[in-house]
């Protein structure tokens, strides 16, 4: 997934692209948020040769999904991209949670200095979900 938007900002359309290329040629996955003066670009760059993420832009929001046949790829291999994808997801949550804890904090110190701020997250638009309903 990436922003479901065009990105005005030529330099941070074109540093987004360059980020993503290096994902692909170092065969990595992970999250990018780049922000510039006035605006940010994100991508989840998840596929990768060592887990289950393939790519599909027809599947929204993140144009993903999972696939594994142990008949194509044999046990081991197999079990090998199973574990390398949960390693991947709880890399991303944890890394997402510390982000929110940091952030949070580094806004609260902010504010205790009598600084105050304005923002409205993805423009007043609800945050997408995967399934499409909150996690029960």
């Amino acid at each position: 997934m990436q922003n479901d938007r065009p990105i005005e900002d030529p330099r941070l359309a074109a540093a987004l692209a360059e980020v993503l290329a290096v994902y692909r040629r170092y065969d990595l996955a992970g999250t990018v948020m780049l922000v510039s003066e006035q605006e940010a670009a994100f991508a989840y760059p998840l596929y990768t040769t060592w887990n289950i993420v393939i790519e599909d832009d027809t599947v929204v929001p993140l144009g993903i999904r999972f696939r594994i046949k142990e008949a194509e790829q044999g046990k081991e291999r197999a079990t090998a991209l199973v574990l390398g994808t949960g390693h991947l997801l709880y890399q991303l949550q944890d890394f997402g949670h510390q982000t929110s804890l940091w952030m949070g904090d580094l806004l609260r110190m902010l504010r205790r200095a009598g600084l105050s701020f304005h923002h409205t997250p993805f423009n007043g638009r609800p945050l997408p979900r995967i399934t499409g309903r909150p996690p029960a």
